[in-house]
C-alpha cells in the first residue's frame, strides 16, 4: 500500500469522528428535516434563520469527507489493477509449465496433402466368410 493511501485512511477516520461530533453538538430546534415527524409542513422546510458557524462547518466537513472517500476508492481501484503476482502464484505457474507435455507442431497447411505421406493402399479383398453352420 502506498503512503498516500494510509494518509487518506487516517484522514478518513479523523473526518468520521469529527463529523459525528459536529452533528451531535448542533442545537436541535426541530427545524429542517428533523421536524418531519411532528411538525407542520410550513415549518419543516422553512429557511428561517441564517446558518450558524457549526452548520457551515458541518457542511464543509461533509463535502471533504466525500472527497476523501472518492479518492480512497480511486487509489484502491488502481492498486487492484496493478497487483503483482505473488511468489506462490509464480511457483505454481512454473511447476505447471514444467509438467505440461510437449505437443508436436502441426503442419502449416491442413488442406494440402503432406509430401512425405505414403499413398493410401487399396483395401484388400475381403477374407473368406466363415461357412454357415450346418442345418440338421
Amino acid at each position: 500500500m502506498t503512503t498516500l493511501f494510509w494518509i487518506g485512511i487516517v484522514l478518513h477516520v479523523f473526518l468520521c469522528l469529527f463529523l459525528m461530533l459536529l452533528v451531535l453538538v448542533q442545537n436541535d430546534k426541530m427545524g429542517g428535516l428533523a421536524g418531519l415527524g411532528g411538525m407542520t409542513s410550513q415549518s419543516a422546510f422553512s429557511t428561517a434563520g441564517a446558518a450558524t458557524f457549526i452548520q457551515k462547518l458541518t457542511r464543509g466537513v461533509a463535502v471533504l469527507f466525500f472527497i476523501v472517500v472518492f479518492a480512497l476508492g480511486l487509489i484502491t481501484a488502481k492498486q487492484d489493477q496493478a497487483v503483482e503476482e505473488s511468489a506462490m502464484q509464480k511457483a505454481n505457474r512454473e511447476s505447471a509449465a514444467q509438467q505440461a507435455p510437449t505437443i508436436p507442431a502441426l503442419p502449416g497447411d491442413f488442406a494440402a496433402p503432406a509430401a512425405d505421406a505414403p499413398a493410401a493402399e487399396a483395401p484388400a479383398a475381403p477374407a473368406e466368410a466363415p461357412a454357415a453352420p450346418a442345418a440338421e
